[in-house]
């Protein structure tokens, strides 16, 4: 697997890892046109990571944004910045999750940012991948089952 740095021609696909990760089983996906989900996205395509499978097709994507309001700011009220990552269904459970937060870590440790957040459903599978790549709960999220998790940068 590669990871690359988001381009412009990867709209689409981030569009679609967006719906993806917004998604909350058992209801349809959100349309592309969703107000919320358009909040979501990154603000420049050097904000987010691709996962590429050995063909050189995009299986997966990170990335991150600043929405108002903030779900995590520093003491000094410095936004830290929320992330976003989504997999294909057919390519879970096989690291790419991880290696996209790894080289999204990376990626916004060298814009100077030192720790990243996410808000996450406490009853979503994916909060067992967050903790096993550093984050913790940092305290309520979005939403009634929501949770604000951080991870520092390194």
């Amino acid at each position: 697997m590669r990871v690359r740095t988001g381009e412009p021609s990867d709209a689409a696909f981030i569009v679609e890892m967006a719906r993806l990760a917004s998604a909350i089983e058992g209801r349809p996906l959100p349309p592309v046109d969703d107000p919320t989900l358009a909040r979501g996205l990154p603000p420049a395509p050097d904000t987010s990571v691709l996962a590429l499978d050995h063909n050189g097709h995009p299986v997966g994507a990170a990335w991150w944004h600043f929405r108002t309001p903030l779900l995590v700011a520093t003491p000094d009220g410095t936004p830290v910045p929320e992330i976003v990552v989504a997999v294909t269904p057919a390519d879970r459970g096989h690291g790419v999750g991880r290696c996209l937060l790894d080289a999204l870590a990376a990626h916004a440790a060298h814009h100077g940012y030192d720790r990243l957040a996410l808000n996450v459903h406490i009853h979503n599978p994916a909060v067992r991948l967050y903790t096993r790549a550093g984050f913790v709960v940092e305290g309520k999220g979005r939403g009634p089952l929501g949770v604000a998790m951080v991870r520092p940068v390194p």
